[in-house]
């Protein structure tokens, strides 16, 4: 009998084995999958799962009166979430107030989406249930696996090519849209020259272009204003190539914030000071073209719409100072920079030749 059981362990042992060795392995995302699906069905059991297998909240939804999602540039408004609740991040000011992050400098608003770009479960979160429309604004949950760049015909096709995501619910607010994001900054540009809230380019109508993407005006030592539209490709500079002159500067969104700049006052005064930077004027050196302008003894490149300005102001002799304004092919582009500079943002810089700080 003891010989009976013996043997019976053995076959149950190999059978067990030969059952481990066989077994397929857990699908991609599988375990994720069973994790979501519980949460959804316990936490938001009402809310329609779309044809591209993200969540939205319908019965919640406000419906705008504009335009329908096209593809091209969205402007947007969000808070992200993760299924705790926990904000990951924001475009909103009492978002940043209500983590402790908000700063008076930063940049809150819309934000530009573009089609081209966004996650597929983004995408979907927008144009799904007949698309969102500007003036609208949704709650949207979409799966860690719907964080794609790639868009997939199959819920089964995500799963098992996109791993390693965070589910994140989406509160987003449809601002507007434009399918020629450079018309846009023009237009904004334009819209600047026209307020002149600042004060700047007083001496300019809209239509009064340096060349494209880039308004210019200077001072002369007269006072007088140098409006002449050169184009900084193929202006020539008074200045020869290794010339070094020093100025102060200071950037500026079109709102007016400065988010840079050489003065302490300037700085104190929008929320930008440092103790640990020296205010000062800084050394530039000429070079061949405005593109080889060089800020510091480090050499330092500088943005274009910056390198534009300074060309073109030494253009003309008796120059000693002037504002640039230029769209974001000329500075910062798509990407912005920092939490003061969104992306595709048009900016100002006032410059002014000055004394070497040592003399």
């Amino acid at each position: 009998m003891r010989g009976f059981f013996l043997a019976f362990a053995v076959i149950c042992a190999a059978a067990a084995a030969a059952g481990c060795a066989t077994s397929p392995e857990i699908p991609n995302n599988e375990n994720e999958k069973r994790y979501f699906d519980a949460w959804m069905h316990v936490n938001h059991p009402d809310w329609t799962k779309t044809e591209h297998w993200i969540y939205i909240d319908e019965k919640n939804e406000t419906p705008g009166t504009g335009e329908t999602v096209k593809e091209g540039y969205l402007f947007v408004e969000y808070t992200v979430r993760d299924l705790s609740g926990t904000i990951t991040s924001s475009t909103r000011e009492e978002a940043a107030k209500q983590l402790g992050t908000y700063k008076e400098q930063n940049y809150y608003g819309p934000k530009v989406w573009t089609t081209g770009s966004m996650t597929a479960g983004v995408f979907y979160a927008m144009s799904d249930l007949g698309g969102m429309k500007t003036g609208g604004s949704r709650q949207a949950i979409i799966p860690g696996w719907m964080a794609s760049s790639v868009k997939y015909g199959s819920e089964e096709e995500y799963l098992n090519n996109v791993t390693g995501n965070s589910h994140a619910i989406y509160d987003i607010e449809f601002v507007g849209q434009t399918d020629d994001i450079s018309a846009w900054q023009s237009d904004r540009m334009a819209d600047f020259i026209e307020d002149n809230e600042l004060g700047l380019f007083t001496s300019l109508s809209p239509s009064d272009t340096t060349e494209t993407g880039f308004y210019y005006e200077g001072v002369l030592e007269s006072g007088a204003s140098d409006t002449e539209k050169l184009d900084t490709d193929t202006a020539s500079t008074l200045f020869a190539a290794d010339t070094t002159v020093y100025i102060n500067y200071t950037g500026r969104r079109l709102d007016g914030q400065a988010f840079d700049t050489t003065i302490e006052r300037i700085a104190k005064d929008n929320n930008i000071y440092s103790s640990g930077k020296e205010y000062a004027p800084v050394k530039i050196t000429w070079g061949e073209n405005y593109s080889s302008i060089k800020m510091g003894d480090d050499g330092n490149s500088v943005i274009t719409g910056f390198a534009k300005t300074l060309w073109r102001m030494s253009c003309r002799e008796g120059v000693t100072r002037a504002a640039g304004m230029f769209w974001s092919d000329f500075g910062y582009n798509y990407s912005g920079s920092g939490d003061m500079i969104p992306g595709y943002a048009p900016l100002i810089f006032e410059i002014e030749f000055t004394e070497n700080p040592e003399e």
